[in-house]
């Protein structure tokens, strides 16, 4: 990750932890870990920073960046987890 997306990712209310997370598996969406149940919250809190940050970029804008990828990512991880019997 830039440091000008990690500039974005701190203004939208990442730490350093969160940051810290994402070099954990690269940044690399399709890496993203599943989340235990006590971790949701903050899979959540990322999500939404994420999102905040590609929200004035166009939807097609949104699917490609590393961040709304990211995002996506996360969002979906949750989603296994809470929705465990959910077909893909």
């Amino acid at each position: 990750m830039d440091a000008q997306s990690r500039e974005r990712l701190q203004r939208a209310g990442l730490t350093g932890a969160d940051l810290a997370w994402i070099d954990s598996f690269g940044g690399d969406d399709a890496a993203v870990p599943k989340p235990r149940p006590d971790e949701i919250a903050d899979y959540r809190r990322r999500e939404a920073a994420l999102n905040a940050v590609v929200a004035p970029l166009t939807f097609a804008e949104r699917g490609e960046s590393p961040e709304g990828k990211l995002a996506a990512a996360i969002g979906a991880k949750v989603a296994d987890v809470l929705d465990p019997d959910e077909e893909e």
